[in-house]
């Protein structure tokens, strides 16, 4: 219920030039799935600061998140009820139809390739089923094998989900205000499972959520607190 509210339109060369650290996720599934790319980076200048009850001290930093997503052509002929959407979200530059089976990927690889050469990138967080054609397009962009995380899913997501909705109504992530990410979002359907929580794409239905899972991947490595790989006076800006 959060979510409309955190939007503030930016683009992903605003986010890699005012960043201090970036992470970048995705999820994808089959021919008729979306494949999901969500990249977080977090500000340099603290928000607030406080101190927990054991005297340490803490700086919250903003965080926000843009989306791309790609999918073939047979996703629109096997989910017709979607195609108009879908070509909004096109129209709007953040769905990409492609026609070749391996140009999302290799898309997907490219941006990756533009947040490693930024100098700010610090991981990419997949989850390994069914991942291999992106690792290797990844790796054939010359993108070292050891920036690649594998990030549990299930149950093991759901914390991270439950760090992206506070910091999201307490208004420390901001989103870029896509229509495609508000969709996915709102396609989502959470399952209680023991004492966990877990989102995956059988508990969706037909709405489509490989944005959101991606988003989640991305969040699961921000919330690791990494420091930014180089210090600001070294990175420049990157277009």
């Amino acid at each position: 219920e959060f979510w409309d509210s955190a939007g503030a339109k930016f683009t992903l060369d605003e986010l890699i030039a005012k960043s201090e650290v970036i992470t970048m996720g995705g999820d994808g599934g089959g021919l008729d799935d979306l494949l999901g790319c969500a990249v977080v980076g977090r500000l340099p200048t603290p928000k607030y600061i406080y101190t927990d009850d054991n005297n340490a001290r803490h700086e919250v930093k903003q965080w926000w998140v843009w989306a791309r997503a790609w999918c073939h052509p047979i996703a629109l002929e096997r989910r017709k009820q979607d195609e108009p959407r879908y070509r909004d979200f096109e129209a709007d530059g953040d769905l990409v139809i492609v026609s070749d089976v391996g140009d999302d990927v290799a898309e997907f690889a490219d941006i990756a390739r533009r947040l490693y050469d930024s100098g700010k990138l610090d991981k990419i967080g997949l989850d390994r089923a069914g991942a291999e054609d992106i690792i290797i397009s990844l790796t054939s962009a010359g993108i070292p094998e050891d920036k690649i995380i594998a990030v549990q899913q299930g149950w093991r997501l759901g914390g991270y989900q439950k760090t992206c909705e506070r910091k999201i109504a307490s208004g420390d992530l901001s989103h870029a205000n896509q229509p495609l990410m508000t969709w996915c979002v709102g396609n989502a359907r959470v399952k209680t499972s023991g004492s966990g929580v877990m989102m995956t794409k059988s508990e969706s239905g037909n709405g489509k959520i490989d944005p959101v899972i991606a988003m989640l991947n991305a969040v699961a490595l921000m919330s690791q607190n990494p420091q930014p790989p180089k210090s600001a006076d070294d990175v420049g800006v990157y277009f």
